[in-house]
This record gives structure tokens, sequence and C-alpha cells, in this order.
């Protein structure tokens, strides 16, 4: 599915949120201002973000259960569907094309790193980046506009990522409580919210399901269990803040799950690699080429006889015509860190780099493409 500022979508409701958190400057639009409307006035909110729960898997809970019944619609999320660039999107209430975050692993091409985009280190080694002279701002060059929210915002997020230089970023260097088990942060928001004296926006990220998905496929029964666990642990919040708070829940992604036989292996020593600056980046159902100068028509040919009937190869003008990216032209940042050509898989597939002696990150379920599942994310109000 095409990518639309015409339909709902997850960067209108996070401009929708941080406008009735008391954000100053977001033009919220014809959708921004539907879900405002919906969410509506209050003195605290909490936001939960389920890391990849689509509507695909929401639509695996009972009926009768927390989640669906107070299911107020769906959004499209953004382009690429993945992580870095929806919780980029949510720190700055921005489309892609103006944040400048297309994946997991980005090219930056002023200092020839590739960069692990959310842990902010470098892909193949693991140092952080501000060895390599990187800053935050350097990587992130939108500035978050969490620290400016009239509602006290507080993040509360896995403990071992609370301090990160993502996370710093993305809350505005606002506070943050670090949970080690769910429980754990259920409680710290409904303890926040008793003892709160003055308006609140309080985040929850839940990243657990995207770990799982990736590891076992989404039909596994240990993502049925989780995500039972997740809803009635969310119930008990909900109930337990007995309408103190509106609550908002949603997701940043779905999930594909990808056949065996369609999860490709490029080798450090592959040809088509050798044609390229630096290794694949983006995300492996969407990854992104940056082709040395002169062999661009070599790399088409080669990607098209191997990969063509699993991927697209489009070139970053034509991404933009389409506005995969956003409404907007691409800022100059995210046109450098498109590269040469941006592959699109077609059909469940992810091409998967393998550095020499090292295994490749090969998994179960994927996301970041256009398909439905990965699209489509729910909106859940209580």
């Amino acid at each position: 599915m095409r990518p639309s500022a015409g339909v709902l979508n997850f960067v209108d409701l996070v401009r929708a949120v941080l406008h009735l958190a008391g954000a100053e400057g977001i033009e919220l639009g014809r959708g921004a201002g539907e879900l405002a409307a919906g969410i509506g006035p209050a003195e605290h909110y909490v936001l939960i973000l389920i890391d990849g729960m689509g509507m695909d898997l929401l639509a695996r809970l009972p009926a009768e259960g927390f989640l669906r019944s107070h299911l107020t619609g769906q959004l499209q999320s953004v382009f690429p569907s993945t992580t870095a660039t929806a919780l980029t999107a949510l720190a700055t209430a921005q489309w892609p094309c103006a944040h400048g975050v297309p994946g997991w692993w980005t090219y930056l091409e002023r200092f020839h790193v590739s960069a692990t985009t959310l842990p902010f280190v470098e892909r193949f080694t693991g140092r952080p980046l501000d060895r390599f002279g990187v800053r935050a701002e350097d990587l992130y060059p939108v500035p978050s506009l969490w620290s400016g929210l009239k509602h006290a915002p507080v993040s509360v997020v896995p403990a071992r990522i609370a301090d990160s230089v993502f996370n710093r970023y993305a809350s505005g260097r606002t506070p943050q409580a670090g949970y080690a088990a769910i429980s754990e942060a259920i409680a710290a928001i409904r303890d926040r919210l008793t003892q709160a004296a003055q308006p609140t926006l309080t985040y929850l990220y839940l990243p657990q399901i995207d770990s799982l998905c990736h590891k076992k496929g989404t039909a596994h029964q240990a993502v049925a269990d989780l995500l039972a666990s997740l809803e009635r642990q969310l119930a008990e919040l909900a109930g337990g803040l007995a309408g103190r708070a509106r609550v908002v829940v949603t997701a940043d992604h779905g999930f594909l799950d990808t056949p065996e036989d369609s999860r490709f292996i490029l080798t450090e020593d592959d040809e088509l690699v050798s044609e390229l600056v630096c290794p694949p980046t983006g995300d492996p159902t969407v990854p992104i080429f940056h082709v040395r100068p002169g062999r661009e028509e070599a790399f088409v040919q080669g990607f098209a006889g191997r990969f063509g009937e699993a991927f697209a190869l489009i070139a970053p003008e034509e991404a933009e015509t389409l506005r995969l990216f956003g409404p907007e032209p691409p800022s100059p940042v995210l046109r450098r860190r498109l590269g040469s050509f941006v592959g699109i898989a077609v059909q469940p597939a992810a091409i998967c780099y393998q550095p020499a002696g090292e295994q490749a990150h090969v998994h179960a379920a994927v996301h970041a493409g256009l398909s439905r599942n990965e699209m489509l994310i729910p909106l859940i109000l209580a």
C-alpha cells in the first residue's frame, strides 16, 4: 500500500498528542485535528507504543478483550515502517522526508561511517559514534519537541536503553524511568499519576513483541502468550487509573513473516557488494544502496537478475514522486542517506548482509515495507 498524508497516519497521531500536551507551533492539519478532537483534552495522558503490534497481530486477540474493545480505528505507519523511522517521527512530529532517518542502518557520508541508528554505534564494530566524531545532531538532525511540552513528560522505557543517546535526544532530555519488567513499568505509571500535582504526559515504550516476532515469527505460540499478557497488564493499568488519564495505545509498524527461501544473504565478497560504497543500509526489506559512481547500470542489471522477482529497485527521485517518505520533497539529509537506489520488497523477502567471519542478522519476521501487515497500526483509546 502507498503511504498517504491524506489518510489518518502515525504522524497525525504524534502531532495530535503533542499538541494536546502543550507543544507549540504544530500545524495539525485535517487528520491530526480529527485525532486531537477524538482524544480530547485531559489533565493526564498516557501514550503507549507497542513495538510491532500492527493490525494483523491485534486481530488475533479476543474481540471482547481490552485492546480490541477500545479500538477506535487504524492508522498508516510511516515508510519505511520501521522503529528507527517511526520513533524519530514521535520525537519530532515530522515525516521521514523531513527528519531524515530512513531505517535501522544509515550511511553517514561525511564521516564515511555506517551507523546503527538507535544504538548510536558504528555498525560493524559496535563502537559509539562519538569516537568517529559523530554527534547526536549529526545523526538526528531535527530537534525533539518533547522539551517544550506543557504537560510534564516522562518516558518509561526498558532500563537498558533509558540513558541511551537516542532516548536522550528523543525525549528532549526530559526525565526517563527505566524498567526491567512490564509490571514494574505499569506500577511506575500508576504511582506517577497518583502523585501528580501538574498535568502530565507519560510515554510507555514496549519493545517485547517486536523482539519476539523477529526471533520466532508472528505465528509462534510465545507471541500469542506475550500479547495476551500485555493485554492483561494494560487492562489493569487502565482500570487502576480510574479515569484519571486518557490512555492512547498504538504501534510503530506491523510484521510480515518471511519464508526461509526468501531470506537472501549478501556476503562481503559478493559481486553486487563490490559495486557499493558501503554495505546495504536501511532495513532488510527496504535496503538502501550507495553505488560507486559509474557503476549504476551494472548494479541495476545484477540486482534485477537476482532479486527482481522479490524486490522493486527505485531511484530516490522516483520515491520522491511517489511521496513514499512523506508529502514534501526529501530534505538534503534524507536525499544523501537514500544513496543511489532503494529496494522495496514486493513479496515477503529480506536481503541480509553477512560480513566476513560473522553471521548475517536473519529474522523470521520482518517489517519496513509497504504491505498492509507492515503498514497498518491501531489507534486504541481508553
